[in-house]
């Protein structure tokens, strides 16, 4: 038998043990040297095939090693449950979106996921710059665990420019408004709703850690607010000092249990209503603890502590704003009848 006549059958042999017909191995062959350079590659040809070969079959064990999108996130869920209730929900809500919008991402294997998936998926699933923001950053958090986990090779989201979000502008309440908020409160049908409204306007307590506070957190010797780590925002404790005018009316109102009281957010509506608010900013009371502090007391890192800021550029750049706000309505905002 010539010689090539015996590789034609040593190459049909092999050919019967792998399972594939010929014209399927003949167009595997030719996807592979097409991908290699063709017959341009000349004589470094075969080697630069078997080199895809090796790489393709590393890859493809790499994958199997990996987990779908969905279970990354509810693996997130539990790594994190130890995390603020906004964290948690935060989690949920978004990454849940994101798959309801982009139904081929759940059984995506996390590890088969490039940042032009990711982008594509964000934008696909969120249209404002704050939305992707938060979107991107909770989905950042999943591949970070995910590599912990050996399920991804790196974190492709990453690569995933930052959306530019442009903060409004928060102006404090004038003095007049905090009195008549104040006031409001003092009446016998929003008395309940007062201990809260001290904390948030006197202590720069947020709205969403505010219903997690128990009167157990209220430490009247020590004349500070004690929030911990589990009831933060930002998953960090910290030590607020109480005004003499909350510390007087904390004393006078002390209970048991939470401090807001039953049906808050319906009660706390009620009371911004009856005190002639028409439209509310979430946050405006935590903005105007910080314009009214900072003006009144000059001391940027006492504000800091009392925020709960790792730093000071964002109490700068986003919290205080001291237009309109003179020195003699900063001293009355620190005597008021809380």
């Amino acid at each position: 038998m010539r010689m090539k006549d015996r590789e034609r059958e040593s190459a049909l042999y092999l050919l019967r043990k792998s399972g594939l017909q010929l014209v399927d191995a003949a167009r595997l062959v030719l996807d592979l040297v097409e991908g290699c350079g063709g017959v341009s590659a000349g004589g470094a040809l075969f080697e630069r095939c078997r080199r895809a070969v090796v790489l393709g079959v590393q890859a493809r064990q790499e994958e199997e090693l990996s987990v779908p999108f969905a279970e990354a996130v509810e693996y997130t869920r539990q790594v994190k449950r130890h995390r603020a209730a906004r964290t948690q929900s935060d989690i949920s809500y978004y990454m849940r979106r994101l798959m309801r919008a982009v139904p081929w991402l759940a059984g995506r294997a996390l590890r088969s996921l490039t940042a032009r998936d990711c982008r594509r998926a964000l934008e696909q699933a969120y249209h404002t710059p704050s939305q992707l923001k938060k979107a991107r950053a909770i989905m950042s958090g999943v591949f970070s665990v995910g590599r912990r986990q050996g399920w991804c090779g790196e974190n492709p989201v990453l690569l995933v420019e930052v959306p530019a979000v442009r903060e409004q502008e928060i102006a404090p309440l004038p003095l007049a408004a905090v009195q008549q908020l104040v006031q409001t409160a003092h009446a016998a049908e929003h008395r309940a709703v007062l201990p809260a409204l001290g904390l948030m306007l006197h202590a720069g307590v947020r709205p969403q850690e505010v219903v997690r506070l128990r009167w157990q957190d209220v430490d009247l010797e020590e004349r500070q607010l004690c929030i911990s780590p589990r009831h933060s925002k930002t998953g960090g404790a910290r030590h607020i000092p109480l005004s003499r005018p909350l510390l007087s009316m904390l004393g006078q109102q002390r209970g048991s249990g939470r401090i807001c009281p039953p049906n808050w957010h319906a009660r706390w509506q009620r009371l911004r209503r009856a005190a002639g608010f028409a439209t509310w900013v979430p946050d405006v009371l935590r903005h105007t603890f910080a314009s009214y502090h900072i003006k009144h007391h000059h001391d940027m890192a006492a504000l800091q502590l009392s925020m709960g800021h790792r730093d000071q550029r964002l109490l700068m750049s986003r919290y205080i704003n001291l237009r309109g706000v003179s020195r003699s309505d900063a001293a009355a905002f620190w005597r008021l009848q809380l």
